[in-house]
């Protein structure tokens, strides 16, 4: 449902200028990020690298809150997104001062889900209450109920002309004192439309994983090679772990087109002579379960297929490559294994994984009892012989 305009406005004379210094501000999509930058740039600089391109309402150079410095990258809001866009088009892979400038669109947001909303309402209703409570609503999405379309869903999203009027809507919508049919509103900012898979965890992704870093390689340095694709919130260096050596880490961007420009194939990155790998993360959400720990406190290991092989030539070939979190597991029993007998993985009482003897093709070991239960005799299944390590 589209909805342009806002009506009558308010009737406080106080509250109708603000509303329209609110709209006289630039509209979404005039903001640009150039990155790459120069870090003895000014704002000066930038004017006269944009003004050509079109009339310039604001530029922002980013510097560290500590020393001061230029961070290498900026924002510039135009009055036009047209001109915004010129500037795209022209900065991006500009050669300036000796750096190859990126630029991009600024993903500003002006975009609010509204949740918590009365099914009762009706379309004219709520468009009256969105509308009386910011300016610049440039479009309303309703859904209605399956089951009764005199009914809505209890959400709606609400597009606005600028972040400005988007954040003034959000802010009164969201105010303990303001309720609809007695319900308290649950608000807050949205994805754009059209994004990618914008309502997956995926799709929100704003962070790349770097591989092959050099062993000691600085933060600072990564971010340096980074920051010309968009302004670098994080940088995160996991620990290396005992006898290991790090080479991978983290880079959270403070906008999804930003990394999405960064794991481009026609990007290429090298640090200290090594090339480095770069992927998006992968979300929690997206990422295989974590066998390494249960509820009940020790490791806990997937047991493999019995029929395939590979136990009796390596009985660590199935866990040699299964990354850091599983440890050389210790082998129970005594002397070599019986003819005919084979030895398979099994999770035994204090979470260690131990082995047992199995005859090919035998039903696989019943997992162990705990709290010192007895019923089974101690004994194994048919054709199975057990060794215990106590």
């Amino acid at each position: 449902m589209d909805k342009e305009g806002d009506g009558d406005g308010p009737e406080d004379e106080e509250e109708k200028r603000k509303w329209e210094e609110l709209l006289a501000l630039p509209p979404h999509g005039s903001e640009v990020f150039i990155g790459g930058l120069p870090r003895d740039i000014t704002e000066e600089d930038l004017r006269e690298l944009c003004e050509p391109l079109g009339e310039i309402y604001e530029v922002r150079l980013t510097k560290d809150k500590e020393t001061k410095e230029n961070k290498g990258f900026a924002f510039v809001t135009f009055t036009d997104k047209e001109a915004a866009q010129r500037a795209v088009e022209d900065v991006q892979d500009r050669e300036y001062k000796g750096r190859t400038l990126r630029c991009s669109l600024s993903q500003t947001k002006h975009r609010l889900f509204v949740g918590n909303v009365p099914k009762g309402l009706g379309e004219e209703e709520l468009t009256n209450i969105i509308k009386g409570k910011g300016p610049g609503v440039v479009n309303i999405e309703m859904f209605k109920d399956q089951h009764d379309p005199n009914r809505n869903r209890g959400f709606l999203f609400v597009e606005y002309y600028n972040h400005a009027c988007a954040d003034y809507a959000r802010q009164n919508l969201s105010s303990p004192d303001f309720k609809v049919d007695g319900s308290q509103l649950t608000v807050s900012w949205a994805e754009p439309k059209g994004s990618t898979d914008a309502s997956s965890a995926a799709g929100q992704v704003k962070t790349i994983y770097v591989k092959n870093l050099p062993e000691n390689v600085s933060k600072e340095k990564i971010k340096e090679l980074f920051d010309k694709h968009g302004e670098v919130t994080k940088i995160v260096l996991p620990p290396a772990k005992a006898g290991h050596k790090r080479d991978f880490g983290f880079v959270h961007f403070a906008e999804r087109s930003s990394a999405l420009k960064a794991v481009k194939g026609s990007e290429k990155y090298e640090i200290d002579g090594q090339v480095l790998e770069v992927s998006m993360a992968k979300p929690l959400a997206d990422k295989k379960p974590d066998h390494s720990h249960r509820s009940g406190g020790g490791p806990s290991y997937p047991l493999p297929p019995y029929g395939g092989g590979g136990y009796m030539g390596d009985p660590y070939g199935a866990y040699g490559g299964g990354g850091p979190a599983y440890n050389q597991p210790m082998i129970y029993g005594r002397g070599p294994a019986p003819a005919g007998m084979r030895m398979v993985p099994m999770v035994l009482p204090d979470g260690r994984l131990g082995y047992v003897l199995q005859q090919p093709g035998g039903m696989p070991p019943p997992p162990p009892r705990r709290g010192g239960d007895r019923r089974d005799g101690g004994r194994g299944g048919e054709g199975s012989r057990r060794y215990r390590p106590y």
